[in-house]
């Protein structure tokens, strides 16, 4: 659910420990923070599995997905995100929820990082919602599959319109499911 209280954007986390409260997106500011209907559709989808794992959040624009895990009862949840405004945003909405001790935050080109990232530790789960129709679903996931190291659950937002190349070695397709303009596909890659 979006708010708006005269100068931001809020949006309220919709499952877990900090159900209900209102976190900051940007006004004017190109991000698009998952409805919270879509948000409790893909917590449903990955359950109780959530508790105590690692979360990895790529492209994280205002940490909305990352912050939902951390209140769901993820262990950590590392973000990656270019824009600096965003970061900043990250971080007072971690405050707000009381989960700066378990988050990081990189401000990061994702394809540039993610190696460097992937090849360091593990994640029990990675997101990835970057820009539409830019491409970056398919580059990044051809990075994750190069380097991760066990088994790893993806979960890709993405247009409609943009199709996931998922046919590939170690790719596993879970469920793939449409939000009226959002798509979200869920991968394990083994």
């Amino acid at each position: 659910m979006l708010f708006w209280n005269g100068r931001n954007i809020l949006i309220r986390i919709s499952g877990g420990k900090v159900k209900g409260r209102k976190i900051n997106s940007r006004r004017g500011f190109f991000t698009r923070p998952l409805l919270s209907s879509v948000r409790r559709s893909l917590f449903d989808v990955i359950g109780d599995l959530i508790e105590e794992s690692k979360f990895l959040d790529l492209y994280a624009g205002v940490g909305t997905v990352g912050i939902e895990a951390l209140s769901r009862g993820a262990r950590e949840v590392v973000f990656v995100e270019k824009e600096k405004v965003c970061i900043q945003i990250i971080r007072q909405n971690l405050f707000i929820c009381n989960c700066l001790s378990r988050s990081r935050i990189y401000q990061e080109n994702v394809l540039r990082f993610l190696p460097y990232l992937l090849s360091k530790e593990n994640f029990h789960f990675i997101f990835v919602g970057p820009p539409y129709f830019k491409g970056l679903q398919d580059k990044t996931l051809n990075i994750i599959i190069q380097v991760v190291r066990g088994e790893t659950c993806l979960i890709v937002q993405h247009s409609p319109k943009e199709k996931i190349n998922f046919k590939r070695k170690m790719v596993t397709l879970i469920k793939q499911k449409r939000y009226g303009d959002t798509f979200l596909t869920f991968l394990q890659i083994n």
